[in-house]
Parts: structure tokens; C-alpha cells; sequence
């Protein structure tokens, strides 16, 4: 019998979704993270392998299993939403967990009205803050990792994740919660500079590492820094060649075992908008870049050095009227 195959085409599951990250009972007051492209969900499983000589593989046993989200940020923004977004981070010291003291659920909205919860979910690779009102606030892709919840086996319903279920998608992305602001950027050495940057404007990393906490019997359950560093970059379009190679920007001397210039290097956009602070900032690339159409300054890299007042603050500009 010949093989005659067939599709039914209102079967087939496509269309985009984005995150709700702030779930109250008020639904008209549900926070979104808008997304940009693909939102991957990944229910990730690490298996224990079991091999015997002669046979090979003979099982595969979970050793661990957590939930993965991939996604773009569209770039909305509010203090809620920062402060989920990087948790914190920018005040942690090495050790310090990303998790609140209480489950931090998330949740998967697709537009064709179904929702799925992860029980206790936080991100981990962060997006990268963009200054500058002609520019998206996030750039780059971010990860978020879902863990079983506090204090409960990973047996119990709803531990790790709920499965989805019907949920009509009524919120609409709003233009006001898009920001847009310009940024003044100042480093304070002994003749402070105010940096005015090429298109790109600036862009500032929580370049730390977030490491995983692991239980042979419960699987990973916690994510905390282990590494903590902060960088800011831009492309000047007003440093001078004097600038550029002076003692102020290349080192207080040319002698070997000399400490290069540090002081506090600021990002300051009006109220509503953040301002970030990288104290100790030391310049640790500078390239001059000599072309036909591009400034004369290269990519500059500020990297924080820990100071008695951190390493960095990132907040929403306080309120002058406040």
C-alpha cells in the first residue's frame, strides 16, 4: 500500500511570545519584558552516565535538570524591570546569591494565549546597557536559568515549572515605556574629561561569572557570582591627539610599575532614566585608529577597580524634585 501522507495545518504551533517577569493578581498590572525575535525555552538535562566496558552506554539517569530561557530584550524599561534584569549585581561581592530571598517565578505569554510558569527563575547572562537617545537600552542576547523552588522536592508538582495553559494575551507594548534620554559622561580625573562618543554611543557590561550551585540529590538549586567585574566603551569623537597620548590618559609616566589613571568615570541620564557610576575606572584600551571616515579615537574601555565605594552603582537617576 502506497504511502500517501497528509497535514493538517491547524495542528501546527508557530507565533511569538514574551516574558512577564511581575505576575500580580490584577492582570491589567502583569509587567512585561518585551521580547525582539526568538524566545527559547530549553528544559535542560544532564544526564549520569552509565557505562560498562564491552557494552557501552546502558543508561542515562538524571543527574541534573533546570529550565534555560534565551532572549533578545526589546528594550522597555522601568526600575522594576532593571532591577530584575541584573538583580542587583552591581553591589554583590563575590559568593552573594542572584535569587531573592523568596521564589522568583517567570512567565512564558505566547501571543496565541497560552502561559507557562517557571517556578523560580533568574537571569544570568545579562544583556548590555546602552546610553545615548538614539539608541536601544539593551543590546545583545540575555539567558535567564529556572531552578527548583526553596525548601521543596523536586517531586512536587510545580517545583521546577508549571506546564502551559490557556491565557488570552491582552497587554500591548506602549511607547512611553520606552526610554529615550541623552547621557552625559564625565571621568574625574584631576582635569575631568566630558566624553562625547561616535554613533554607537556608550555601552556598559556586568561582565561577571554566575556559577551554579549543585546538590547530588537535588539537582542545582541556587546561581550565585563568582567573579565580579564592570566595563563601560565608547568611541570618542572628542579626545584630542594630545589627549589621547598624555600622561593624564596613558599613565601618570612612561615608567615601568607606574599605576595608570583612575578615578570615577559617570553615565548620567536624567530622571527616569539611569545613571551609573564605575568607581577607579582605569582606561584599559585606548587604540588611536588614523582612517579616512572615523574618529580619531579607536574603542576605549573603562574597567572598574574596586574602591571603599565599590566597584560600581547602576540606578534609576534619583528625582531632583524629590
Amino acid at each position: 500500500m502506497a504511502h500517501e501522507p497528509t497535514i493538517d495545518r491547524t495542528a501546527l504551533l508557530e507565533g511569538p511570545a514574551h516574558l512577564i517577569f511581575d505576575k500580580p493578581v490584577d492582570k491589567s498590572n502583569w509587567q512585561y519584558c518585551w521580547c525582539n525575535g526568538d524566545v527559547t525555552v530549553t528544559l535542560a538535562r544532564l544526564p549520569k552516565e552509565i557505562k560498562v566496558s564491552g557494552f557501552g552506554k546502558i543508561d542515562d539517569p538524571a543527574k541534573d535538570e533546570w529550565v534555560e530561557i534565551d532572549f533578545t530584550p526589546a528594550g522597555n524599561f522601568s526600575s522594576d524591570l532593571f532591577n530584575w534584569m541584573f538583580s542587583g549585581v552591581f553591589s554583590l561581592l563575590p559568593g552573594a546569591s542572584i535569587f531573592p530571598a523568596t521564589d522568583s517565578p517567570v512567565y512564558i505569554h505566547t501571543l496565541d494565549g497560552k502561559i507557562m510558569e517557571i517556578a523560580n527563575a533568574r537571569v544570568v547572562q545579562f544583556p548590555t546597557i546602552s546610553w545615548g537617545a538614539g539608541i536601544a537600552r539593551f543590546e545583545g542576547t540575555a539567558k535567564i536559568a529556572g531552578v527548583v523552588k526553596k525548601n521543596t522536592a523536586r517531586t512536587t508538582a510545580g517545583a521546577l515549572y508549571t506546564e502551559a495553559v490557556a491565557e488570552p494575551f491582552t497587554a500591548v507594548p506602549l511607547a512611553t515605556e520606552f526610554v529615550h534620554l541623552p547621557c552625559l559622561a564625565t571621568w574625574a580625573l584631576a582635569a575631568p574629561l566630558t566624553i562625547m562618543t561616535n554613533e554607537s554611543g556608550w555601552k556598559l557590561r556586568a561582565a561577571h561569572q554566575i556559577s551554579e550551585r549543585y546538590n547530588p540529590d537535588v539537582g542545582r538549586y541556587d546561581y550565585r557570582v563568582s567573579e565580579i567585574a564592570v566595563e563601560a566603551s565608547c568611541r570618542p569623537i572628542n579626545i584630542s591627539d594630545i589627549n589621547l597620548f598624555s600622561a593624564s590618559i596613558a599613565g601618570t609616566s612612561r615608567a615601568i610599575g607606574n599605576s595608570s589613571p583612575s578615578a570615577s568615570l559617570t553615565l548620567a541620564e536624567d530622571f527616569g532614566g539611569l545613571t551609573a557610576v564605575l568607581y577607579g575606572a582605569r582606561l584599559t584600551n585606548k587604540p588611536a585608529i588614523y582612517s579616512e571616515n572615523g574618529p580619531r579615537s579607536g574603542e576605549f574601555t573603562w574597567s572598574a577597580y574596586h574602591t571603599a565605594a565599590g566597584l560600581a552603582s547602576v540606578a534609576i537617576t534619583p528625582d531632583p524634585g524629590a
